[in-house]
């Protein structure tokens, strides 16, 4: 279900950002290479072995291959949106806001190829000036499309005063 905030009247800026989060978007493929998620490890400290020891991973986990950070694909899925969304007139910034019900549902393969679906929940105004978009999110590999995560994120957005 998408909602809109009725109480208030939805600012020129938004009225394009609410079409365009109103349809459900999918993003481009995206392979998560061992690279990818090594360098994951890196950054977060997460050295689990079904994450970056493919020798081990081949001899013990299910499929033989290592798996992605479950935390790298939600990180994922705020990849395009944050390009399109800094690009309407009328924006001043968007924020990372928080995230909703996340579930990892099934483990994504390294060297597997997902995208990301989007679809608007909700758009409602926070205070003057500030917007809170709620967006669902759905991570799936490809091609079969079973999907890996689900989760709501959400962007504070800030209008031009």
């Amino acid at each position: 279900m998408t909602t809109v905030d009725t109480d208030k009247e939805l600012p020129e800026a938004l009225l394009a950002l609410q079409q365009w989060a109103a349809s459900e978007r999918l993003g481009n493929a995206t392979r998560i290479a061992q690279s990818r998620i090594d360098a994951f490890a890196e950054a977060t400290g997460d050295h689990n072995w079904i994450h970056v020891d493919p020798v081990r991973a081949q001899a013990e986990l299910p499929g033989g291959q290592t798996i992605a950070h479950g935390f790298l694909l939600l990180s994922l899925t705020v990849e395009e949106d944050v390009a399109a969304l800094v690009s309407f007139p009328g924006i001043a910034h968007v924020l990372n806001y928080g995230l909703n019900k996340v579930r990892f549902l099934s483990p994504v393969p390294s060297g597997s190829e997902i995208r990301v679906r989007s679809q608007l929940r909700s758009l409602e105004c926070r205070q003057p000036g500030q917007w809170l978009l709620t967006q669902h999110k759905t991570v799936e590999l490809l091609p079969a499309g079973e999907v890996a995560l689900v989760a709501e994120h959400l962007s504070l957005i800030v209008v031009v005063p």
